[in-house]
Order: structure tokens, then sequence, then C-alpha cells
């Protein structure tokens, strides 16, 4: 019984099982049908997060999950508030991150008979989702959660809907089970053949390249990455969800995995007689595997089998979790690598990330991107965890940026969305408020969901914001000039959003000159306050969208 007179209702035993699954915050934009889910809240440590738009709401429990590793969790109401979240879902499905949508709906009583605000959101959802169902008995709550949990961390990870009618909800539920799943999963594993085979391709290779992507986010193999890569003292990229795992700054790091924005790993890459894919797949920031040299010998692992042979067949595909194949690569003789090849390879990397770093002022003055990204991780604790979108200010970023566990990197990039920027920020901090959290962003990301700073001030989220401005649309504006000689409506006149900032009661800077940098930076760290940061930069291409247009 919740209270002497109101019975454990539907609304209960969503809250009881998902505070059981350590979720402590739920990301929502108010709406009636989740009254059950929100009052089911005073009785337990699940938090509600009122966010200013459903996208945002649902980009926190993305956010949520990549800095966790473990699923997000948000609620929406029915109909259009279903519908904001399309583009979170599919941006979680493209990257392999789990998150749950908790979607309103009228009661079942009038399910299919235009009632207001209510449409059947299950062919929208299915398509950007592993797993979208409707639950129509409070009897079947539990069932149907843990389907999705089970849908959503199975293995490639990804967003699950659950839509629940008010009515099931409100309606009497019996308590959770007394069984509930306990320890971690563990997923497929090597045979003695597979790890001999493993063993004699990589320590018969002479010019080795491992990529670390995202599985060894999930399967919690950063320390083995480390062990692997510091046994082998082999050359090592990192992408998406495996970037911030193990320390940039290792002397065989070699930079990003985007042929785009690591100029480099081009050459690396066609060079390299062994190509180790850890994690991940041949993505189209691996040019899906076409610039591996015919005669390279290709390996890859995942525990998800689907995900093995993906766009190119390896010569050893491995179903395993990456912890595992790390692990076996950390007891390989690496005695035969071209050990002058190794070194110059993460040499490469560095000269040309240095150089970046100190790209001089050009016509128009400001901070040239390069150079703000590079002041920008000295000025910041090691432990810091950095965000950036998919724009040419974040292709600028990207590459420059050095991360050190245990701080993170968010990246929202496989489906190309703008707006998660401060929306993953925020879930950051709040997952983990003693940490830094920088957002970078540029002028036009950062419209998109800027006023959810004023969220990170009604819950206590100081992050930092530093808002890139250049006044374009970069990622089209510069190939557009390119390719036409000019430009159509992408212009985007400086906005004082750092006075927007402060209007709300956070803290605002805005820096033209690097000179002045420093001090902006540090009195927005001192503030305690979410702050903004806006830097005029000039408008230059970033190597990343040269190479893609």
């Amino acid at each position: 019984m919740t209270t002497a007179d109101a019975p454990y209702s539907g609304g209960d035993l969503v809250v009881d099982l998902l505070a059981a699954r350590g979720i402590r915050h739920v990301f929502s934009v108010s709406g009636g049908p989740l009254n059950p889910i929100y009052h089911a809240t005073r009785r337990v440590p699940v938090r509600i997060v009122h966010t200013r738009h459903e996208a945002a709401a649902a980009f926190m429990a993305e956010g949520t999950a990549r800095v966790t590793r473990s699923p997000g969790v948000c609620a929406v109401t029915l109909g259009p508030g279903v519908t904001n979240t399309v583009t979170p879902a599919l941006t979680a499905v493209r990257a392999g991150v789990p998150f749950l949508i908790l979607g309103g709906q009228a009661p079942v009583s009038v399910l299919d008979r235009e009632s207001v605000m209510s449409f059947d959101p299950l062919p929208v959802m299915m398509p950007v989702t592993k797993y979208a169902a409707r639950v129509v008995d409070p009897a079947r709550i539990e069932e149907y959660l843990d389907a999705a949990w089970r849908a959503m961390t199975s293995g490639r990870p990804g967003p699950a809907f659950l839509e629940i009618p008010v009515d099931v909800l409100a309606g009497s539920a019996p308590a959770p089970s007394a069984k509930r799943a306990k320890g971690r999963r563990l997923g497929p594993g090597l045979v003695a053949e597979q790890a001999g085979r493993l063993a004699h391709l990589v320590s018969g290779s002479r010019r080795p390249l491992l990529v670390a992507g995202d599985d060894v986010l999930w399967s919690t193999a950063h320390d083995v990455l480390t062990d692997a890569v510091d046994h082998l003292r082999i050359p090592f990229v990192t992408l998406r969800l495996g970037r911030g795992l193990v320390d940039e700054h290792h002397p065989y790091y070699a930079g990003v995995g985007y042929l785009g924005s690591n100029p480099p790993l081009r050459h690396t890459i066609a060079e390299a007689d062994l190509v180790l894919v850890v994690g991940h797949e041949f993505e189209a920031d691996l040019g899906y595997g076409g610039p591996v040299a015919d005669d390279a010998v290709v390996i890859q692992s995942h525990p998800d089998a689907a995900v093995v042979g993906k766009f190119l067949q390896p010569d050893l595909g491995l179903v395993a979790g990456s912890d595992i194949v790390l692990d076996a690569l950390a007891k390989v003789d690496s005695g035969g690598f071209d050990r002058a090849w190794c070194h110059r390879v993460a040499e490469d990397w560095r000269s040309w990330r240095d150089r970046a770093a100190v790209e001089p002022q050009v016509e128009g003055g400001g901070i040239h991107p390069a150079r703000l990204t590079a002041l920008l991780e000295q000025a910041m604790p090691s432990d810091t965890t950095f965000v950036t979108s998919h724009g040419n200010i974040d292709f600028w970023a990207d590459p420059v940026l050095r991360v050190r566990p245990p701080g993170r990197y968010l990246r929202a990039g496989q489906s190309g969305a703008l707006g998660a920027e401060i929306p993953f920020g925020v879930a950051a901090k709040l997952a983990s408020p003693a940490s830094t959290v920088v957002v970078i962003v540029g002028d036009g990301g950062f419209a998109f969901h800027g006023f959810e700073m004023e969220t990170a001030l009604r819950y206590g989220a100081p992050i930092i914001v530093v808002i890139y401005d250049d006044e374009k649309w970069g990622a089209i504006a510069l190939p557009q000039q390119r390719a036409y000689g000019t430009e159509i409506e992408l212009d985007l006149p400086r906005r004082p959003w750092w006075q927007v900032m402060e209007a709300m009661g956070g803290h605002g800077e805005y820096v033209d000159d690097e000179a002045d940098l420093g001090d902006a930076l540090r009195w927005a760290m001192e503030s305690g306050l979410p702050a903004v940061v806006q830097v005029k930069v000039p408008s230059v291409e970033a190597p990343y969208v040269a190479y893609h247009s």
C-alpha cells in the first residue's frame, strides 16, 4: 500500500522496478497520463527531472547510459510527447546505446478512438528501437519491463519503447517479483582454437593496428585495453564509445578512429598488415574497410554475431566480449612487430595534432577552433568529461581533444543529429556531480536545446557550455562555398547567448581574443553555476568535412 487509502498501482510497480535496477533519475516533460509514475517516486530514491522538451529528456536518458554503462530512462506523455523522442531514439539505435522510453497513452477503453492527443506510436517507434510494445494489464508490467531490459542490453545495445496507458498505470498491480536477476551476464567467450588462432595471427604480423570501439565500454574492458596496449606496444585508435576509456596521451595512441578527422590514419590503415577491430564494425568512418590493404589480415570481435563481418568479412571473426579478447591479446608474443613503424604511426598523429593545435588566427579574428580546443583541454581538470556533436565545430574538436580516464567523451554522431550536446552534459553532471563537464557546441547546435541550461539551473548541474561561434551553419556553408562559390541562407548572426545565460540566473562570458580565454574559463568554473562561454571563432572547414564532401 502506498498510503492508507491508495492501492499499490501500476505506477508504483514501474518505479519500484526501476529503483531495483539502480535508476536514480527519470527524465520527463509533465503529462497527465504519467501522474501515477510521478507520485510513485515519492516513496523511493528515484528523482523526476523535468526538462523543457521531450527530445532533451530522451537525450538525457541516453547520456546517462553513456556515463553509467546502464540504461537511462525517460517518461513522456502520449502523442507528440512520444514522437518528440524519435530523433534521440534514432541516435541511440545507431550508436548502440541502451535507454528506455516510457510512453503515456489514453485509457485502454478509448484506444483507436482518436482520443485527444492519442495515436498508435508503435509503427513509429519500432524502426528506431530494439524493442517496442504496449502493456494493457498492470499484472504484466514487470514481464514487459524485463523484456525491454533484455532487448536493450543484449548483443549490441540499443533503446526500447514501452507504452503504458494511464488506466494501466493507475490500476491495481501486484508487488514486484521476489526473484530478481543478480550479477552481470557474461557474453560469449573464446574457445582454445580461436585463442590460438588469434595469437598466431597477431604474433605473425609486422605492422599491426588496433581499433577499439563501442563494446570496450559495455564490457567494462578499459583496464584490460590498457594492459593489452602496454604489453603489445601496439599503435591503437579509439572511436565512438571507446573514446576516453584509455589515456589518449599514451605513447602508442594514434588518434581518433575516424578517417575524416585523422589524416595520418588514412596512411596507417593502408600500410598495416594486421587490422584488429575490437568491439566495433567497419562503419562509414572507417570507410567500410575499403582502405585496408587487400593482403592485410583482418581480425574483428564483437559479442553480437550480427556485427562480426558487417561490411567487411574478417580473416578471423570472434563473437566474444571485448574484455575476453583484450585479455587474450595481453598474453600474445609481439616480438615480430616492426618497432620503428609502430613508433612512427603514433608520432605521425601526435605531430599532426600538435600542428593543428597551434593553428594561427585567420582573417576576421577570433580563436581558430583547433587552437581553442587545445587551450580548452589544457585549462580543464584532467578527468573532465567532454561532450561534442556532429557539426563542423565538433569535427575540429574531435581530433584535437585528448581525454584521460576517468573522464569521458560523449559524441553524438552516428545519426548526424544536433541537439544532444547540452542534454548529454546535464545527464553526465547529474550522474557524476563531482566531475567537471564541458560541452563544446557550435552556435547553430546551441539553439536546439540551449534552454535546457535552465534545467541545469533547477537541478544544480553546473556544466560549462563553450559555444564556438563562427556565425554559420559551417558544415554545410563551407562545402557549399567550395562547390558553388556561394552559400544560400547559412549565416547565423551572432546572438549574445552568454547574456541569455545570465538572464536565466547562470554565468556568462564572451571571448574574442585568446588573451582573455583563460580568465573566462576560470571564472566559469569558479562560479559554481551552469555557464556559457561564447567564443568568437573563424569559419574554417574541418578536415572531416572536406574528406566527406
